[in-house]
């Protein structure tokens, strides 16, 4: 298998990959900057992570963790970085610290959460990942209004999903088709996974595909600043590769906006 490139950084002008605008495009860290420690990473297609063989070889080098330029100042520092980035470090940094206490963890743990402020925050990183991105079929404006806008609800057929991942290595894909055979019916996912924390969103997701992980978009008519306590399971967790690796009863189709990296460090020979 010949090695898929990832391109990560887009020209200095152009394109906002969430608002559309054009003008000077800024680099933005996926996840955001306080949830992970930042440092080389060692980045790969999903596709080639998952092949057997390992003949795509090593994967690409990046520094100080995986970014993009994709975004313009006010989408990036403004929306994200003020607005709805602290709610989402805020939630995933707490549920991190219980993971690396020393006391015996408990089934469910207990942690305060802003969902409209976290659901945006999501959907802005993985907006921002690909260069030249910003068109994303029907869901173009719909996204990028929900966005811009905080008095607007999460769109109807848009679920957003969350479970724990206490495990190395950080997956990030958009625009994936996903199948279960058992449903019979397609739809569109996105996914980020990374210590210590998962999110999935699914659009048109079929009525009779339930997906046993708790659900963020219940709380999608609420107003910008409501806050809720959330009950995050601790236990009978999704396979560590779900859902990025195909299964006896699912599907899964990349796009080329599908990654996977790892802390590198330099194999001794």
């Amino acid at each position: 298998m010949s090695k898929l490139l990832i391109a990560t950084k887009g020209p200095k002008h152009g394109i906002c990959n969430i608002c559309g605008e054009e003008g000077n495009l800024t680099e933005d860290h996926t996840p955001p900057k306080g949830c992970i420690r930042i440092g080389q990473v060692e980045l790969q297609h999903i596709v080639n992570h998952l092949n057997v063989d390992k003949s795509a070889g090593k994967g690409r080098l990046l520094q100080n963790g995986v970014k993009y330029r994709t975004l313009c100042h006010e989408c990036n520092n403004t929306h994200l970085g003020a607005n709805y980035d602290p709610a989402f470090i805020s939630f995933v940094n707490s549920v991190g610290s219980y993971l690396k206490s020393q006391v015996a963890l408990p089934k469910v743990i207990k942690t305060e959460i802003e969902p409209q402020r976290v659901m945006r925050s999501l959907l802005g990183h993985l907006a921002a990942q690909g260069v030249d991105r910003y068109k994303k079929g029907p869901d173009t404006e719909l996204l990028r209004d929900y966005f811009l806008d905080p008095t607007l609800p999460l769109p109807e057929h848009i679920k957003i999903y969350y479970w724990l991942y206490p495990y190395k290595g950080h997956f990030m894909a958009r625009d994936c088709a996903y199948l279960d055979l058992r449903v019979g019916k397609p739809c569109v996912i996105w996914f980020i996974k990374f210590f210590p924390i998962a999110f999935l969103v699914t659009f048109n997701q079929p009525e009779e595909l339930v997906l046993n992980v708790s659900e963020l978009s219940k709380w999608r008519d609420k107003e910008i600043d409501f806050k809720i306590y959330e009950y995050v399971q601790l236990t009978e967790l999704p396979h560590q590769y779900w859902p990025e690796t195909p299964t006896d009863h699912s599907v899964i189709v990349y796009g080329k906006e599908a990654i996977v990296s790892y802390e590198y460090k330099p194999r001794k020979r």
